[in-house]
This record gives structure tokens, C-alpha cells and sequence, in this order.
């Protein structure tokens, strides 16, 4: 039987640093649209590509991120970063790589009062880099498509 890969196969690298995370995603919306004539399907048209996620850290993970922060002035100022997703076990792997990721804070604190759990931060991103998102390797986005942006 096969080794399938959970979240806990999960790696993540931020920039340069390796973080430890709770969850992590990574969206991407395809602005693929079907065209019809005259109300019946013919083909289709390209629009809008986009990518976002979230990643959710404990503190002691989310203080590193502040800490880069700390060094470039504010979490406004920070630059864009690669996010990196490889998940390996014995039998399968998946690798994601979204490029120029511009962080953000959604939930600064999410705290019990029961306690039982950490506290938990979410920090969104954007990706903005023509590179766009490489799955296994394999880019996401049309490279010739790019090529001829001149990107």
C-alpha cells in the first residue's frame, strides 16, 4: 500500500527560512470562461489569472515573519517573498512554488480562553510575480503567453 502524503508531510520555506506551519493554501483562480453562440457552448476564452492563500502559524513562527518585519522597518514594507510547499513521503511527492508572494495579516490573534490550544496568527498573500505558480515543476501559467508580455 502506498504512503500518501498528509499535511504533515508538509514543508514550508518562506523566502529562505523554513516555518512551521498549521495550515497552508494555496488558490488559484483560472479566469478561463466559456463562450457561446447564440446560447449553445463554442469554446472559450482566457481572462484573469490570480493565486492567493493563507498560511497559519503558531507564535513562535509568526514572530519570525515580524522579525523580518522588524529589520525592513514594518509589515508594509516587507518585500515579496517565495512560498514553497513540498510534501514527500516514501511513495508520492508534491512540490508548489508560488512566486512573489506579498504577505499580509488577516487574524493577528486567535486566542481561547479555555486555553488547550496555541495562539494562531493568519497571514494572507498575493502572488505577483509573472512566474506565477510551478506545480512539480511545471508552470501553472502559458510561458510563451508571458514570453510575449515581454514579462
Amino acid at each position: 500500500m502506498p504512503h500518501h502524503i498528509s499535511g504533515m508531510d508538509v514543508n514550508v520555506s518562506l523566502g529562505t527560512s523554513l516555518i512551521n506551519v498549521k495550515q497552508f493554501t494555496l488558490n488559484i483562480e483560472d479566469g478561463v470562461k466559456a463562450v457561446t453562440t447564440r446560447g449553445v457552448p463554442h469554446g472559450h476564452v482566457n481572462g484573469t489569472l490570480s493565486a492567493s492563500g493563507e498560511i497559519t502559524l503558531d507564535t513562535e513562527n509568526f514572530n519570525r515573519v515580524i522579525e523580518e518585519a522588524r529589520k525592513v522597518g514594518s509589515v508594509q514594507q516587507l518585500g515579496t517573498f517565495d512560498i514553497i510547499g513540498l510534501g514527500k513521503t516514501v511513495d508520492q511527492s508534491l512540490k508548489t512554488a508560488a512566486y512573489g508572494c506579498k504577505l499580509s495579516i488577516s487574524k493577528l490573534l486567535d486566542a481561547s480562553g479555555d486555553g488547550g490550544d496555541k495562539l494562531e496568527h493568519t497571514i494572507p498573500y498575493t502572488v505577483t510575480d509573472s512566474r506565477f505558480v510551478e506545480i512539480n515543476g511545471v508552470p501553472y501559467a502559458d510561458q510563451n503567453f508571458i514570453e510575449t508580455l515581454g514579462l
